[in-house]
């Protein structure tokens, strides 16, 4: 398959091939099911639209003959990325794609609970749908495989598990080579959870028939969505996730001989907006949640007695007896109590609402929290009922320290409704022992204290969250953020949000908003520099304390701590045998002196000021230096450019031409440049290329300022260089002495400032850091 085919194309004209002639059939049906619901604003119905389109605009058109597309979508927890992908299903069938996936978790109640929304948002409405699984029911083969005869498009919501994975490889094994025509969507969400090989790839047995290879097959689950893609010629694999982390560290390269290529978003990364309203870490943990009272910090004697201490091997049994619940954990339950009755004083009486108990993934720990929730809850009741008013004095300390909310009725009034609403209350314990399920759409009044682990940590939407109680830990980032399950939208009640946990864990949470916002900026960087995802290495941010994800997904994690902050990169070694690379190179500064041409001389040379930091990034992109090169890299520099650029950093660029008086000159941008002199320190290299005291030409003061003696303090002047405004010095060194065959020979030099990723470690995927 040649490249064309291999990748996704350029969105402007594909934008163009979408809109063009497309009858929006599924879409405009869904469109006007989301614009009848009242929780459904018109500009959020707007965004659905607008980011749904781009996302399809980035696939390859169905119309080629073969392609293998593979994408990423980056949101945020529980930010409406069911709603963006069921948009995008709904624009897929319109514009061909006759079979879509969708991958939805690994758990019964996530499948069930997108199987019933895409049903009611989509198929319900639509035109043409052909849906093989229910709201109860997960893929079986059909009775009759081609279901592809008649126009319309097959829908299958199914669990990311094995035995169903194995199922639909069957399924579409058994239509091996009538799969032409038909174009497959594959949707995965959660995609970072299960998806990831965490094994080997098999290698072609032809390259070394000599060795004995063992079975380096990649991980059964990953092999088998890779089939999935690989049975069907045309197909587009989208990863939804809001921790991208592993998906991002995917070898670019990765290939099994069965099974074909990994993976990895090689195609596009797109990052979908902030929603409106929404509540995320920035918000309860970064610097804007400075002016809210969300944290409530649990004492470590309260962690001890809900989570004893594990018996190690060989040690005796010890029996636990009826759990004693811990204040803090008192306090939270009587805190939810209240938070329901405001919510049902300001009109929310058949809205859910929910508190989240997440202190343990051992099911025995959270059947035995669930219970003495419970049995708490009655022996206030049986307090109350011996000496009236006990209750009454427990929520008006619990309203105290609630702090500042907007109360919908007198404090008597409130009062009173916290005493009903606390005998309202219902324990749900969510795990596969149980087997309880959360019934929104059956019971939407409830008041749920949903006890959980495992279940509680991918996907599974916890409506009307507004208290948690966590004490869970692990030792990676995504894991974490995933099970965050106070993030999304809480319209109305946004200032009833409490979060008892403890000082450690909220710290890493403080931590986790900048990780987050690093890497947003990162990809919103990738986009505007044009690049596709194997072209241009995603930065990640490290964490002080987590790992970014697992051991077994980040196999191709590597350090790089390269922030160019307050460094004066340049050319000191030339291919200087190369004269067609080195007029090329004279031609790109003629190019963008032409754009911005000079507009006054001092100290030594020709400055113009207010240069775009694009303009400079694409100067340095088409920059050829010597292959050997290691002190300058324009490319990456290019691209840490761009990122620093999308944080308010580099935005603002001047470029100063050195033109010393000397006999010797070439034309540039239609003007004249005297040559510089720079003698040779060996094999097409020289000792220094800038003079120190052109990194003070467009500061206040200039060179001189920085200036003791006959010596210019370049570090001095980096300090104070602003974080918005870099500096490209353009050095046309004589070819004489250098013995090179053209008119000149450009030298590059940058002076940069300090910026706000000095000293901080950033991870990448090794594949790509010299890519």
């Amino acid at each position: 398959m040649g490249s064309e085919a291999r990748h996704c194309f350029t969105l402007k004209p594909k934008l163009k091939l979408w809109t063009d002639g497309t009858a929006w059939t599924n879409w405009s049906r869904h469109e006007a099911y989301l614009r009848s619901q009242p929780k459904w604003k018109a500009h959020q119905v707007d965004s659905v639209a607008e980011e749904s389109l781009r996302i399809l605009a980035r696939t390859t058109p169905t119309g080629r003959p073969e392609f293998q597309c593979r994408g990423l979508v980056v949101g945020y927890v529980q930010s409406g990325k069911t709603a963006n992908f069921t948009a995008v299903a709904a624009r897929a069938s319109d514009v061909g794609y006759r079979l879509i996936i969708v991958l939805s978790g690994i758990h019964d109640s996530l499948r069930n609970q997108t199987q019933r929304r895409i049903e009611r948002e989509l198929v319900d409405v639509g035109v043409n749908w052909l849906a093989l699984t229910g709201p109860e029911t997960d893929f079986q083969e059909p009775e009759v495989a081609n279901g592809f005869g008649a126009t319309g498009t097959v829908l299958v919501v199914a669990k990311k598990i094995v035995p169903i994975l194995e199922r639909l490889n069957r399924w579409l094994g058994k239509l091996e080579g009538q799969l032409g025509d038909v174009p497959l969507l594959l949707i995965d969400d959660e995609a970072d959870q299960a998806s990831i090989n965490t094994r080997g790839n098999r290698r072609d047995p032809s390259v070394d028939e000599d060795e004995a290879v063992a079975d380096e097959s990649p991980s059964r689950t990953n092999e088998l969505i890779r089939d999935l893609l690989r049975s069907c010629p045309r197909a587009t694999y989208i990863a939804y996730t809001a921790t991208p982390f592993a998906n991002i560290l995917i070898d670019p390269g990765a290939f099994d001989n069965h099974v074909g290529e990994d993976l990895f978003p090689k195609d596009f990364v797109v990052q979908l907006p902030r929603p409106d309203g929404y509540t995320g870490t920035e918000e309860l943990f970064g610097v804007n949640a400075q002016h809210r009272n969300v944290l409530r910090v649990v004492d470590d004697n309260d962690v001890k007695a809900l989570k004893p201490k594990r018996r190690k091997k060989g040690e005796p049994l010890v029996a636990h007896g009826p759990l004693d619940l811990p204040q803090s954990l008192c306090d939270a339950l009587l805190t939810f109590a209240l938070a329901g009755a405001i919510r049902r004083l300001r009109g929310h009486q058949a809205e859910p609402h929910t508190m989240l108990v997440h202190v343990s993934q051992v099911q025995k720990d959270q059947i035995r929290i669930g219970a003495a929730i419970e049995e708490q809850i009655r022996a206030w009741f049986n307090h109350d009922r011996a000496e009236p008013g006990v209750i009454l004095g427990m929520l008006r300390s619990s309203l105290a320290d609630l702090g500042q909310v907007t109360l919908p009725a007198d404090v008597d009034v409130v009062l009173y409704e916290g005493h009903q609403n606390l005998a309202r209350l219902q324990v749900v314990v969510l795990n596969s022992s149980t087997g309880e399920e959360l019934e929104y759409d059956e019971r939407p009044d409830r008041q749920l204290i949903v006890v959980g682990g495992n279940r509680l940590s991918r996907g599974l939407t916890l409506e009307g969250l507004t208290i948690a109680y966590f004490l869970r830990t692990t030792t990676m980032a995504d894991t974490l953020l995933q099970m965050a399950r106070w993030y999304g939208f809480r319209s109305g009640y946004d200032d009833l949000i409490r979060i008892w946990t403890t000082d450690g864990i909220a710290e890493w949470f403080v931590e986790l908003s900048l990780v987050e916002e690093s890497l947003r900026d990162s990809i919103t960087a990738l986009n505007k520099a044009g690049r596709r995802p194997d072209e241009m290495a995603i930065r990640m941010r490290a964490h002080s304390k987590l790992l970014l994800t697992s051991k077994a997904k980040s196999r191709m994690l590597e350090l790089d701590a390269r922030s160019w902050s307050a460094e004066s990169p340049q050319t000191i070694l030339f291919p200087l045998r190369d004269a067609a690379l080195l007029e090329r190179n004279l031609d790109l500064a003629s190019e963008l002196l032409i754009a911005h041409p000079p507009t006054h001389v001092a100290h030594g040379g020709a400055i113009t000021h207010d240069v775009p930091a694009q303009d400079i990034a694409d100067f340095l992109q088409r920059y050829e230096g010597h292959p050997n090169s290691v002190a300058f890299q324009g490319s990456e520099i290019a691209d840490w450019i761009m990122e620093r650029a999308v944080v308010g950093e580099l935005v603002s660029w001047t470029v100063f031409v050195a033109s010393p008086q000397r006999e010797r000159q070439v034309l540039l941008g239609g003007r004249p440049y005297s040559l510089v002199h720079r003698s040779p320190s060996g094999n097409q290299a020289i000792g220094v290329l800038t003079d120190p005291s052109h990194e003070g030409v467009d500061l206040h003061g200039g060179p001189d300022r920085y200036r003791t003696g006959s010596t210019f303090n370049a570090r001095a002047m980096r300090h104070d260089r602003p974080s918005s405004r870099g500096l490209l010095l353009l050095y046309p060194l004589d070819p004489e002495p250098l013995q090179a065959p053209s008119r000149a020979v450009l030298g590059v030099a940058l002076s940069l400032p300090y910026t706000s990723d000095a000293g901080r470690s950033f991870m990448v995927n090794r594949g790509l850091l010299h890519g």
